[in-house]
């Protein structure tokens, strides 16, 4: 069954985005552990282990330069979402450190992607 049937136009664009951002931070050295991770009612786009630190990783996309830019979707209230999304991982997998919370914002132009890394503390 193809998974990718009835998905939206803006669907479509988010797993791209997702699947260049998994790659890149790959290519970066990280490892990826899950993706697309639910805990709870909420999710968690890539989990990550960068070297030795847990790293929970939201990636925002947005096409052909439509505004507003991918990172500014990453408001208070998606912070506080990711906060306890990763909260709630690490309880499930009894890990007892707190995680990063880094975001990537991906813009997919017509000449490419341009993709922006925000590391979290």
């Amino acid at each position: 069954m193809n998974r990718e049937v009835g998905k939206t136009i803006a669907q479509h664009v988010g797993n791209l985005g997702e699947k260049m951002a998994a790659e890149w931070l790959w290519l970066k050295g990280f490892d990826i552990v899950e993706q697309n991770c639910r805990v709870g009612r909420y999710e968690i786009d890539l989990v990550c282990k960068d070297q030795s630190e847990w790293v929970m990783v939201e990636v925002k996309t947005r096409r052909d330069g439509h505004c507003p830019l991918p990172e500014s979707a990453v408001d208070h209230k998606k912070r506080i979402s990711l906060q306890k999304a990763a909260q709630g991982y690490m309880k499930q997998k009894g890990v007892k450190t707190i995680p990063r919370l880094d975001v990537v914002a991906v813009s997919l132009l017509p000449h490419g992607a341009q993709m922006m890394y925000f590391q979290g503390k």
